[in-house]
């Protein structure tokens, strides 16, 4: 990990990860104790949902570990998330060009990207997903993003 930086990554780059790259996966564990690595509560409730090893790993994660960011908790995180929901829910606008936005992904509306996007925005973390609307929507925020 670079310095200190903390990482707040979607459910998809951590699905990616365990599935295509499990050693690599289980070597999370380090940054994830020393909190360089976290997830929103919408995407904590997104990878629970599943019956597999990684939602094991998520909830050991989540109990022992500063793991699972609480938006509810964060009077910044509340007033900016609804901001983030709303302008890139739909669509996002880049250079003249729409692209579908966070609502049509397979979650929809229930979809955690704008809490991805609000966290890496309101607490200065780098936000890893691979999904373009939150690319796009990281490029107009100024926040960093990798994926």
């Amino acid at each position: 990990m670079r310095g200190s930086r903390v990482y707040v990554c979607d459910s998809t780059a951590l699905i990616d990860l365990y599935q295509h790259f499990p050693k690599k996966f289980k070597k999370l564990k380090t940054p994830v104790s020393n909190s360089f690595v976290k997830i929103p509560e919408g995407v904590y409730r997104e990878l629970v949902r599943k019956t597999d090893k990684l939602r094991k790993m998520v909830e050991i994660w989540s109990s022992k570990y500063d793991f699972e960011i609480s938006i509810k908790h964060d009077r910044r995180l509340l007033n900016e998330l609804p901001r983030i929901d709303r302008t890139y829910g739909y669509k996002v606008t880049v250079g003249g060009k729409d692209y579908p936005g966070f609502w049509s992904s397979p979650s929809g509306s229930k979809s955690a990207n704008a809490q991805v996007v609000t966290v890496g925005k309101v607490l200065g973390y780098i936000v890893v997903s691979d999904d373009r609307a939150v690319r796009y929507a990281c490029l107009l925020e100024n926040v960093e993003c990798i994926g």
